[in-house]
């Protein structure tokens, strides 16, 4: 099995987001298609994914790529907003999570993904989905 090296996201700070609670800032520019950060992950057992989807943590789970699994990722993953325009995608593997940018990334900018989420997940957390 071919893992990405972890990067840890050295170019990046977490500080208040409007309307959003914390969120992960870029420090500096990052260039389309650059990585911003590697992340290990622990994946979830299948045993606990139920009991773990029921607390809050189950927010913060991803779907690997190939669809077959759940992890946790660490570094600042977890702690990406939300945007349905996002400026950065992710990647996700049993031991990685990979947070790459959709295109160029000014200083200053809130780095954010696009959760990928239906409107029962929004429902779950007490957003309302914008039609």
């Amino acid at each position: 099995m071919k893992t990405t090296p972890y990067q840890s996201a050295s170019g990046v700070e977490i500080k208040l987001s409007k309307g959003k609670g914390r969120g992960v800032f870029a420090k500096r520019r990052y260039r389309s298609a650059e990585i911003i950060e590697s992340a290990p992950a622990l994946l979830v057992p299948k045993t606990d994914v139920d009991a773990l989807a029921a607390t809050f943590l189950g927010h913060y789970m991803f779907t690997t790529d190939n669809k077959k699994n759940l992890v946790l990722g660490l570094g600042v993953t977890s702690m990406l907003n939300h945007d349905d325009d996002a400026n950065a995608e992710f990647f996700i593997t049993i031991d990685t999570v990979t947070i790459k940018a959709k295109r160029a990334i000014p200083s200053g900018t809130e780095i954010t993904i696009n959760y990928g989420w239906r409107d029962k997940e929004w429902a779950i957390v007490g957003v309302e989905p914008v039609k």
